[in-house]
């Protein structure tokens, strides 16, 4: 059920649970009045420079806490010490604030379980958000039984949902910004857009701290690949290689880089050698997009791209190149999906696969 607003934070204290600077985006368009609170609070998953970035964009929570630790379900199950820390934190956190209600752009997995028991959150008090169009999808869960198994070692009942993301039948808050139609029990559920407040913050920054003045530039974003065990490093760059050829042939005077949160810096070398412009590298590719010297965009299939028509990010873009790596999760749909937008917005679109 699509909603127009929200019933306001009536509990002591809220939490965010975010790994970007594009979530806390997402977050900060509706809730970022009570960043200042003494009861809110961070839990920053992306790295130390990222969020280091994300104060200078935004204002972010006094409360911030920072976890480096790989969530990954088949890592985190057997790391007693970073789930040792999890829980220490929560306890920190619920000492401060008893009631809460919980934010996070992937409320699935091991990680978020484990966070929102030991936080004491219930499915009420959680707030779903956008993680790019990961979760529109209907994704049913797998080995949910061994899962239960793994969350009763570590000290909590759980048995998991079903399905997992958006269509997690035991959450009914959503804040996002593109309205699937796919989520089960969505008429259960209070479905908030919020498309309007992310891009009027989008837009904000974008003008405030993006200063691209050479027309006819390109934006190429990358992806952890490597990082994710999909492709080798040296299938990830022969791919790169193939990309970079195809955008020669547009005549662009300047390539903007724009780095997943997760890419390590295993393929910077490469990067510099073709000429990548590092200006704005972790900064969120939206802001970089929404310029308008910016006319050529470079994608790995990627969030971004599938929720550029909601942003208005199409505005000024002649040409958009999509590369496939190896092994990428719902490669049709995307393609699809993307196909479809692009065709609408009057935007060329040119398909690299990883096997050419």
């Amino acid at each position: 059920m699509l909603i127009d607003k929200d019933e306001k934070i009536n509990t002591s204290g809220l939490i965010i649970d975010a790994r970007s600077i594009t979530q806390l985006i997402y977050v900060s368009s509706i809730f970022g009045k009570l960043f200042n609170k003494s009861n809110t609070f961070l839990i920053w998953k992306g790295s130390k420079k990222d969020l280091l970035l994300a104060k200078k964009l935004l204002r972010i929570p006094k409360n911030y806490y920072i976890l480096n630790i790989n969530s990954v379900d088949k890592h985190l199950f057997f790391d007693f010490k970073s789930i040792k820390n999890i829980k220490t934190l929560c306890k920190k956190i619920t000492l401060k604030s008893p009631s809460n209600r919980l934010c996070s752009s992937f409320a699935s997995g091991f990680y978020f379980d484990l966070l929102k028991s030991s936080l004491k959150i219930k499915n009420s008090d959680v707030i779903q958000f956008d993680d790019g169009l990961i979760n529109g999808f209907v994704q049913k869960k797998k080995y949910r039984i061994i899962r239960f198994i793994m969350n009763m070692m570590h000290g909590f009942l759980y048995f998991p949902s079903e399905y997992s993301l958006f269509s997690d039948k035991k959450f009914n808050k959503i804040f996002t910004s593109i309205n699937p139609q796919n989520i089960i029990s969505s008429n259960n559920k209070n479905i908030v857009d919020i498309s309007k407040d992310v891009t009027l913050t989008f837009t904000k920054l974008s003008k405030k701290y993006i200063n691209i003045s050479t027309p006819n530039s390109a934006l190429i974003m990358t992806a952890p690949t490597i990082e994710g065990g999909r492709m080798t490093k040296n299938e990830y760059q022969k791919l790169i290689l193939t990309v970079y050829s195809k955008l020669k042939n547009f005549g662009i005077k300047k390539i903007y880089l724009s780095k997943h949160p997760s890419e390590k810096k295993m393929s910077d070398l490469l990067y510099k050698k073709l000429g990548f412009d590092f200006t704005y590298a972790n900064y969120p590719s939206e802001l970089i997009m929404l310029n308008k010297n910016i006319s050529l965009i470079v994608n790995p299939i990627n969030s971004t791209i599938l929720m550029s028509e909601y942003f208005g990010l199409l505005n000024n873009k002649s040409n958009v190149i999509s590369y496939v790596p190896n092994n990428s999760p719902f490669i049709d749909i995307r393609i699809n999906k993307i196909n479809e937008i692009l065709s609408k917005n009057n935007v060329n679109h040119h398909l690299i696969n990883s096997n050419e």
